[in-house]
């Protein structure tokens, strides 16, 4: 990934940002069946939220983020909604 610092202003590479999105939807997947390991599932739903918001994209738009949450709400009896990886600054 690659960072710039620019007069007070963060660029961030777009196409290494998405990569490492994907990469974070396949280690949910991984996971998904370990039940020890929610604190890391919380932690991963968190980031690919912050990355869409890194990318100008509406968190409550992503379907398959909320497609992967429902996924997770089903094999791990939780109940957590898209609403509770919503960011805004």
């Amino acid at each position: 990934m690659n960072i710039f610092k620019i007069d007070r202003s963060v660029v961030v590479d777009e196409k290494a940002i998405r990569h490492r999105k994907n990469e974070l939807y396949k280690l949910v997947n991984e996971i998904m069946d370990q039940r020890d390991l929610e604190t890391l599932m919380i932690a991963t739903l968190s980031k690919i939220a912050f990355i869409d918001y890194l990318l100008g994209l509406d968190v409550m738009e992503n379907n398959r983020l909320n497609s992967i949450i429902d996924v997770v709400n089903r094999n791990r009896s939780t109940n957590h909604q898209l609403t509770d990886f919503y960011i805004r600054f």
